[in-house]
């Protein structure tokens, strides 16, 4: 067919030696081009900002779930550990008096560190009275711990006197005696949870290092619990002359957020907790964003600020995406949508400008009217293989394509409300057409290259790991949406000379030939070489390939399965077979029926320069 258009070319430029230009002559003549031209431009660009819109839609809808799960995560887990202090203030509350023995068996049995991370510490802090000082330091000394002094020492009106701290650790030992009420970071905590009844949260309190543990001090806080005589009292006034102490826990900051699971976080979503209702530096509590960005969010990433109320305390919350988020919530819609309409809009051009020529060429009578008969003949013969072959492969989609573009006329211009869902629907189903309609061109384009030796390739060294790694990026939404878990395993660079572009085809090929023949079930890639070889599997465990159709699946327009179930032209892996081979490389599988198949690729790490 090239032959025969490169020689109605040659005629029809003869033709043009000697007669003057019909499209010059006759400027009119184009305007149905350029009008069918102009039009499909405008609703490629209309549909192309369409789907992008919905692609932004998606995405933002991602991170405003991911930020609702976030809240949602640590508000429960406060609500935990608010629980697991009321559950410590009713031992204190059912016994006269409680042992520090039988405090530490109650601290153990609750296995803090395994069932409540980011938990340092809990204690009790007892409520005494400047005229009970002396007699509370006597009786402690008593029970054990000769050197039991109240710290700050001076004399105060209340104090809320550390006695109890578990585990009981070389730092915690050394926290015996201490008066929290003396130190003014946790003061509005303590009088809010004695006037209120209720659990109360400090501001942010450094916590100094462990050693052996923490290497520096961690920001962290502390949650203060009443306890009151019996009955529980009503009014501030009777709270305070009834109050006998607080349970209370501190918290390190990192691992009680680090604990927490929802979608994207320290992936590609970041999380900074702040002390307050303001966003400052000197009020940060945590933060999974490291190193810090040195101002403000990110360009072009999503952020949200909200404020939420733990035990008392205001802490505002800041999610932020990171770069990687936009990588695995780009699409190709877009740009499959702008590209097709830009095709369909060239071809509607080339065609109606090909049937207004050959119009005007039919009208013409001369006295050369036999040589312009004979070219004009050429000329429909070549318009009409060219349409026998393009209406024999996009007839199946441009026929849905057209369905689906009445009914959404038709829903446009219904009376009542649009149904966006529908819509939606539709446009979806638009787009899946103009894919494969896309797939079935650039098919097309490809067999024609590699069948005329036209296809150079251009080599450059790369690395086929961070390759295929890449290429499993671009697939982990389709994969997703599949249900497909795609692990990639390359345990050590692989370098080599290919053409970049063409070992991207053959990838593409084999893992969207695993995600369609998989079944859901998962799909692994493995990249191994030695000093003169690649070596790249692609593996699935779905319906697998007899053995006879195992020869036969690498020929042109040859499947192995049926089309009726598996669409598709049949030149997925002919195009790849040609592509290795070029390279100087073989492709093989080995499968199983009904257990998978494992394509497998061999490329020298050397390459082959020249074309295909």
């Amino acid at each position: 067919m090239r032959g025969r258009l490169e020689g109605d070319r040659l005629a029809l430029e003869a033709r043009d030696d000697s007669v003057p230009n019909s499209s010059t002559s006759h400027p009119r003549r184009n305007a149905p081009a350029l009008g069918a031209l102009l039009m499909g431009l405008l609703i490629t660009a209309v549909a192309t900002a369409y789907v992008q819109r919905g692609v932004d839609l998606r995405r933002e809808q991602r991170f405003e779930n991911a930020v609702q799960d976030g809240t949602a995560a640590l508000l429960q887990r406060m609500d935990m550990y608010q629980a697991m202090l009321l559950g410590t203030r009713g031992v204190f509350s059912g016994s006269q008096k409680v042992e520090r023995p039988e405090f530490r068996a109650y601290v153990e049995s609750l296995e803090a560190k395994q069932r409540y991370p980011g938990i340092q510490s809990i204690g009790f802090a007892q409520w005494l009275r400047r005229d009970s000082l002396a007699r509370h330091e006597a009786q402690t000394r008593a029970e054990g711990l000769p050197g039991y002094q109240v710290r700050p020492t001076g004399s105060r009106p209340e104090y809320a006197v550390v006695v109890m701290l578990e585990p009981f650790n070389p730092r915690n030992a050394a926290l015996l005696g201490l008066d929290v009420l003396a130190e003014p970071a946790q003061q509005p905590a303590l009088r809010r949870a004695m006037e209120s009844g209720q659990p109360s949260a400090t501001g942010l309190v450094w916590q100094a290092p462990v050693v052996g543990e923490t290497p520096e001090a961690r920001a962290g806080f502390l949650v203060y619990v009443p306890l009151y005589s019996h009955p529980e009292p009503r009014t501030p006034e009777a709270r305070r002359a009834q109050l006998e102490g607080f349970v209370f826990g501190a918290f390190d900051m990192r691992d009680l957020v680090e604990g927490l699971r929802f979608q994207g976080f320290q992936t590609i979503i970041d999380l900074d907790i702040y002390d307050g209702m303001e966003v400052r530096e000197a009020a940060l509590l945590y933060t999974s964003s490291r190193p810090r960005p040195a101002a403000g969010p990110r360009r072009g990433a999503l952020n949200e600020q909200l404020t939420v109320h733990i035990d008392g305390a205001p802490w505002t919350l800041v999610f932020t995406t990171r770069p990687s988020f936009l990588e695995v919530t780009r699409s190709t819609h877009p740009a499959t949508v702008a590209g097709c309409g830009l095709v369909m809009s060239l071809l509607l051009f080339l065609v109606t400008r090909a049937q207004v020529n050959a119009r005007a060429s039919a009208e013409q009578a001369s006295v050369e009217q036999q040589r312009l008969a004979s070219e004009a003949q050429a000329a429909v013969r070549v318009r009409d293989e060219f349409l026998s072959v393009a209406a024999h492969e996009l007839r199946t989609p441009l026929t849905s394509l057209k369905l689906q573009l009445q009914l959404l006329f038709r829903q446009l211009h219904q009376d009542g409300p649009l149904d966006t869902e529908r819509l939606e629907r539709g446009v979806e189903t638009c787009e899946r057409q103009m894919t494969r309609l896309t797939k079935l061109v650039d098919s097309l384009l490809d067999v024609s290259r590699l069948s005329s030796g036209r296809m150079e390739l251009q080599l450059e060294p790369l690395e086929l790991g961070e390759l295929v790694r890449e290429m499993a990026r671009r697939f982990e939404m389709e994969a997703q949406a599949a249900g497909v878990r795609l692990d990639v395993d390359t345990p050590q660079p692989v370098t080599g000379r290919w053409d970049r572009l063409r070992l991207e085809q053959v990838i593409t090929n084999l893992m969207s030939n695993a995600l369609k023949y998989g079944h859901g079930s998962p799909v692994d890639v493995r990249v191994r070489g030695d000093e003169h070889e690649a070596r790249l599997e692609v593996q699935d465990r779905g319906i697998g390939i007899a053995p006879e159709d195992a020869g036969r699946v690498f020929d042109r327009f040859e499947r192995a399965v049926s089309s009726r179930h598996y669409g598709g032209l049949g030149l997925g892996l002919f195009i790849t077979r040609q592509l290795v081979e070029a390279h100087g490389g073989s492709i093989s599988l080995e499968s199983t029926p009904g257990q998978g198949t494992t394509f497998i690729v061999h490329l020298p790490r050397a390459g082959r320069s020249g074309g295909v």
